[in-house]
């Protein structure tokens, strides 16, 4: 701008320079030639050759008020666009101007084709794909460049650099633009194909946990699950059980009918299941023809009771498949939260191990964890036991030993009192509180091996016959065969299986002698044979707390360990004058 005025003052100079000289030249060879004055020439001449620089300069001011008009006019229009653009992400504005002329008119084209064909005052650089000459241009950026060689550019934008900076205004909305619909259909684009992806994602990741066979979840899934609806259950303090069922005759179904039949029961079983639970409750196949089943907020007792409907409609899938109804049934285990287990592991092996228990109470029907009066295991049983249970924990194996109090009549009420009275002889003896807790549990666990021996056994009012009597003297091998995978157990199998030995030597299995019975096997006889004498047997009434203390002092020396005996004797006592006293 400023060269521009330097510019214009030279010229002005210049030409004022050339008027004087010019005015000098006629001033004197008019006064040579008329003979005139020079004062009179000065007079008619000066404001001739005045007026007319005055006139060139006034018109020259004229024409730059113009302009100057015109680019504040310019400037206002490019402000409001350029602030439309920006701040609303409105590329499609322009800067209009209705004189520019059309390309096919100019040009006499016929192409009907081009996109800017019939149309008023479109720039046909701005339009991708137009024709020239009969050839189609390439995209807006590619072509500005020729585009601005031609003549119909050339007179659109003119002399005017209005019009210049205007259509450079265009073509830079143009191609922002074009960038933002680019980029618009890139990311459409790229959202299909990521909404496919997922679509693909979670259709791999249902089929990855997805029995294809039954429908329902597969056994990895199933251990996420569990774990899941542990955590939740132990956070609110609700139940929570698990059913496990397994298909009684399974292996006959594919050995007569053939295994596409044993497929088509599988595949109509979860059908079934998936109809049968309640929305919350959950459905997987474990493996094979095992089936489980995790049902929220729900306890042993109402667990049985679904799982004892859910049995009686298995009958369904036999008249789906065809078969007789006595190839399809099955047997169910039921445990639950907080009563058979404290974790995942444990909820698995204790209805694992009620699922043994419906299998040896004949079949097609639904065993409860805590519930086995009536059943009657065998050795291969017993290792099958062991093998449920190995991952057990503490809550499951103290569920299974409190069900085998109950299935041997011993009373409830003096459990508090034992436990008391084992953790005062644990302090007297020196013990830390590690070994006094596994005194505690050692009272609990062991007659855990009476889970071999009938409940019918256990339960006779009569005395027992030999061979009767000899089955209950194996309940403490039994119990060492459950306990002895179960690694955290090892330093209580010893009291379990040695608490039937004698002071004297004549006890079993082993007839140990004296201290050659470990000394937690000595105190666990002591407090197991007074659990006895307060509880009916086949043989005799209940004794009172102070007639069991009488016989214990009687078999000191002989069937008990008499230091022992007198500890635990002087502990009773004070416990029972704590009572009449409080009584009192």
């Amino acid at each position: 701008m400023a060269a521009s005025f330097r510019n214009r003052a030279f010229r002005y100079g210049v030409i004022g320079a050339f008027a004087g000289l010019v005015y000098a030249l006629f001033a004197l060879v008019f006064e040579s030639r008329f003979g005139a004055h020079y004062e009179d020439i000065h007079l008619f001449l000066a404001p001739v050759f005045l007026g007319l620089p005055a006139a060139i300069i006034g018109r020259e001011e004229n024409r730059i008020r113009k302009q100057a008009l015109l680019l504040d006019e310019a400037r206002k229009r490019f402000s409001a666009l350029t602030h439309s653009a920006i701040a609303e992400r409105e590329w499609d504005v322009t800067f209009h101007d209705p004189s520019v002329p059309n390309c096919w008119e100019v040009k006499n084209c016929g192409s009907t084709s081009c996109p800017a064909y019939g149309k008023e005052h479109i720039r046909c650089w701005l339009i991708a794909g137009t024709f020239c000459r009969g050839e189609v241009q390439g995209r807006f950026a590619q072509k500005l460049g020729n585009c601005t060689k031609c003549e119909i550019y050339q007179q659109t934008v003119g002399l005017n650099p209005i019009n210049e900076i205007g259509e450079n205004f265009n073509s830079l909305m143009w191609a922002l633009r074009e960038k933002e619909d680019l980029l618009s259909d890139a990311n459409a684009e790229l959202q299909k194909q990521y909404d496919a992806l997922q679509q693909l994602q979670k259709k791999t990741k249902e089929m990855a946990d997805t029995d294809v066979l039954t429908g329902l979840k597969n056994h990895r899934h199933f251990q996420q699950r569990l774990q899941r609806e542990v955590s939740r259950s132990r956070r609110s303090g609700k139940p929570l059980a698990l059913l496990m069922l397994d298909l009684d005759f399974f292996k006959s179904v594919n050995d007569e009918f053939g295994h596409q039949k044993g497929d088509t029961v599988l595949a109509c079983l979860g059908r079934l299941l998936l109809q049968a639970i309640r929305d919350c409750d959950y459905a997987a196949r474990y493996g094979g023809e095992e089936f489980m089943i995790i049902m929220t907020d729900t306890a042993g007792q109402a667990a049985y009771e679904a799982a004892e409907r859910l049995r009686l409609e298995l009958q369904q899938v036999a008249e789906d498949t065809g078969l007789p109804s006595a190839y399809v049934g099955a047997s169910f285990g039921v445990a639950d939260m907080p009563d058979c287990a404290t974790d995942a592991a444990s909820l698995i092996a204790a209805a694992d191990a009620a699922l043994l228990f419906a299998k040896r109470k004949g079949r097609n029907r639904v065993a409860y964890f805590r519930d086995l009066s009536e059943t009657e295991l065998n050795e291969n049983d017993i290792r099958r036991l062991n093998s449920r249970l190995e991952g057990a924990s503490l809550q499951t194996l103290r569920a299974l030993a409190e069900a085998v109090d109950s299935s041997d009549d011993y009373p409830g009420y003096n459990v508090d009192h034992i436990r008391w009275v084992a953790g005062k002889m644990a302090h007297r003896l020196g013990m830390d509180d590690e070994q006094a807790d596994a005194l505690t549990l050692a009272t609990k666990l062991h007659d855990i091996g009476k889970v071999g021996v009938p409940g019918s056994v256990l339960r006779k009012k009569e005395k027992l016959s030999p061979a009767e009597l000899s089955m209950v003297k194996k309940h403490p091998e039994i119990g060492k065969k459950i306990l002895e995978e179960a690694e955290q157990f090892h330093e209580l199998i010893s009291a379990i299986l040695y608490h039937h030995e004698r002071w004297d030597g004549n006890g079993y299995p082993d007839r140990l002698k004296g201290k050659e019975i470990p000394l937690m096997a000595r105190i666990v006889g002591i407090i197991d044979a007074y659990r006895a004498m307060l509880s009916d047997r086949p043989y005799r009434k209940a004794l009172s707390v102070t007639q069991a203390v009488e016989e214990l002092e009687r078999g000191s020396g002989t069937q008990f360990d008499p230091a022992l005996v007198k500890i635990f004797v002087e502990l009773v006592r004070k416990d029972l004058q704590e009572n009449l006293r409080q009584a009192g």
